[in-house]
């Protein structure tokens, strides 16, 4: 398999789920300024959408969208370590975590890249942090999101956590989250997620 990538994108959290189940993967980096691939390739003639992540499967098809490639690996995994049994209680909370990540979080948080005013992305920092209030009150009583065990809806806040303190000056979730500041460094001191982080040039910092 190969993840077209390029940082910091949301790309990482497949990266640390292909570490965390032993699946191998080749990582191709696009040059962000061009939009090529090393082999010279635009991502637009990869995958149509022209965004990432990209994975491309061993029968060469592609798979786009964070959460649908996430839950497509996890699915591979024979102990299904970091998902849950399709339609299982435990896989549709999973869904939906991702969904909401995706919907009110990610998409969100693009409209930055957009030609808006001053007002408009104080508007957009504001709803996209607003929305971590559910993932603090969900990790209350439980060190993760669901089943109180690592998944890919971790995967995926982890990425929207970065992602935000990366794009939000001053946003600090050690101050505004406790809770979502604890359990990211729970998820960071996994020796799989530091490997991804520092394949995907992150390096080893929980911010």
């Amino acid at each position: 398999m190969k993840l077209y990538w390029a940082p910091p994108m949301a790309s990482l959290a497949v990266v640390i789920l292909a570490y965390e189940t032993e699946q191998a993967i080749e990582l191709v980096q696009m040059d962000m300024e061009s939009r090529r691939m090393p082999d010279g390739r635009l991502l637009s003639q990869i995958s149509p959408k022209n965004c990432m992540p990209v994975l491309e499967r061993a029968d060469g098809s592609i798979l786009t969208e964070t959460a649908a490639i996430l839950d497509w690996l996890a699915a591979q995994d024979p102990l299904v370590r970091l998902s849950a049994p399709a339609h299982s209680e435990d896989h549709v909370r999973i869904t939906e975590w991702m969904v909401f990540f995706a919907s009110e979080q990610h998409k969100l948080a693009t409209l930055l890249f957009w030609d808006i005013d001053d007002v408009a992305k104080m508007a957009v920092r504001t709803r996209v942090i607003e929305r971590f209030e559910h993932s603090e009150k969900a990790l209350e009583t439980s060190d993760y999101l669901v089943g109180n065990r690592l998944t890919i809806a971790d995967l995926y806040l982890l990425v929207m956590v970065r992602g935000s303190i990366h794009l939000f000056e001053g946003f600090d979730p050690a101050i505004e989250y406790p809770r979502l500041n604890a359990w990211m460094g729970r998820v960071v001191a996994r020796p799989a997620v530091r490997r991804a982080m520092r394949d995907h040039g992150l390096g080893d910092a929980v911010g």
